[in-house]
């Protein structure tokens, strides 16, 4: 039996927290289901939000890192929409929305902005941002192994 000391393991343990690496495998969908249910969330905040909105997402993928530091792709998605007639109101409903899709999700207030982020049992990552003059949804698929 191999021992690591537990200065060895600490270490270890901060170097993969400080590269930014969440070791989550992929999901057991196809890609583009993968991608489906990526954009189907973000589809689901606008309705809940409403109002007038620009779909920008880009069909385009993103590399990204899947578990051990092996290449892949990510889809990015934007929409950008008009200011909500609550704005308090609106963040309530996204940050509920998400929550009971069991997502984590951490709220802030950044000068007169609402941000309300969440992350998905599959490193998803959903920003819904809200102000008195605009509205915006963005976020990343999850990181799906390269071909």
């Amino acid at each position: 039996m191999i021992r690591m000391p537990l200065s060895g393991l600490t270490a270890a343990l901060a170097l993969l927290s400080l590269s930014g690496c969440a070791l989550q495998s992929p999901s057991e969908v196809t890609d583009a289901e993968a991608r489906d249910r990526f954009i189907a969330v973000l589809d689901e905040a606008q309705r809940t939000v409403g109002g007038s909105w620009d779909v920008q997402d880009d069909p385009t993928s993103r590399d990204c890192v899947v578990p051990l530091w092996a290449a892949g792709h990510r889809y990015p998605g934007l929409r950008v929409g008009d200011a909500p007639r609550s704005i308090d109101r609106s963040a309530d409903a996204v940050e509920q929305l998400w929550r009971d899709e069991g997502m984590t999700v951490e709220r802030a207030v950044v000068g007169d902005v609402i941000e309300v982020k969440a992350t998905s049992e599959f490193g998803e990552l959903y920003v819904f941002r809200v102000s008195g003059s605009a509205s915006t949804l963005q976020g990343e698929s999850e990181c799906r192994p390269g071909d």
